[in-house]
C-alpha cells in the first residue's frame, strides 16, 4: 500500500490539524504518523496512571472545540 504524502494532518484525539512534523512516526500506519498530534499524546501519556482513558480526552477535547467555535 502506498505512502499518503501530506504537510498536514488532523489530531483524531483533538480534532485539530497539525503539521505532520507534529507528529511521531508510525511506520504501520497508511500516511506513516501517529494518530494522536505530540502534544495530545504526551498529554495522554501523563495520565497514564490515572483512570482517565483515551475516550474521555477525546470528550474533553470535543468539548471544549465546541466551546470555543
Amino acid at each position: 500500500m502506498a505512502r499518503i504524502n501530506r504537510r498536514t494532518k488532523t489530531c483524531t484525539m483533538t480534532g485539530l490539524r497539525f503539521p505532520v512534523s507534529q507528529f511521531y512516526r508510525n511506520t504501520n500506519t497508511v500516511d506513516g504518523y501517529h494518530p494522536y498530534s505530540k502534544v495530545a499524546d504526551n498529554f495522554r501519556r501523563r495520565l497514564k496512571d490515572t483512570n482517565v482513558t483515551t475516550m474521555d480526552l477525546r470528550e474533553l477535547f470535543t468539548n471544549l472545540n465546541t466551546k470555543i467555535a
